[in-house]
């Protein structure tokens, strides 16, 4: 060891003293305190990210919606979907199989057998999803069904 390393040591040496006896951490207590600030931040930013809420649209659409109407939505996971009909409505209304994706955070697109898709504007909070028509002005709440 050369003696600049050896002279370098025992001045770190002694400031970490004098510091502990100012009541103030030293080098080592230093790293430590930091090391453990640098975990618990990761442990807090890491709670916060997988806290409920936080879903992107693409989970937290899944489910059965109902809305005021009693209208009924099914979204699963694997990117299909089924509204049922409603036989007791003049002329009925029958029930319908489609696929979907989103375009982005906010837009949903629909696409019925043989037909393009038909995209909306959506809103996901919580257990409440609201549509946008396309044409603007009309909006769709659903409630998660429980």
């Amino acid at each position: 060891m050369t003696t600049r390393v050896a002279a370098n040591r025992r001045k770190r040496s002694l400031y970490a003293r004098r510091a502990l006896a100012k009541g103030r951490p030293g080098g080592a207590h230093v790293s430590a305190i930091l090391g453990l600030l640098i975990l618990g931040l990761t442990i807090v930013l890491g709670l916060a990210a997988c806290a409920p809420g936080q879903l992107s649209p693409k989970k937290a659409i899944i489910g059965q919606w109902v809305n005021s109407r009693g209208g009924t939505v099914y979204f699963y996971a694997d990117r299909s979907g089924f509204i049922p009909g409603d036989e007791g409505q003049t002329p009925a209304i029958p029930s319908v199989s489609f696929t979907y994706y989103f375009e982005d955070e906010t837009h949903l697109a629909i696409e019925l057998d043989g037909q393009g898709p038909l995209i909306v504007e959506i809103k996901l909070e919580g257990d409440t999803m609201i549509w946008y028509a396309p044409s603007g002005g009309t909006e769709f709440v659903y409630t998660r069904a429980k």
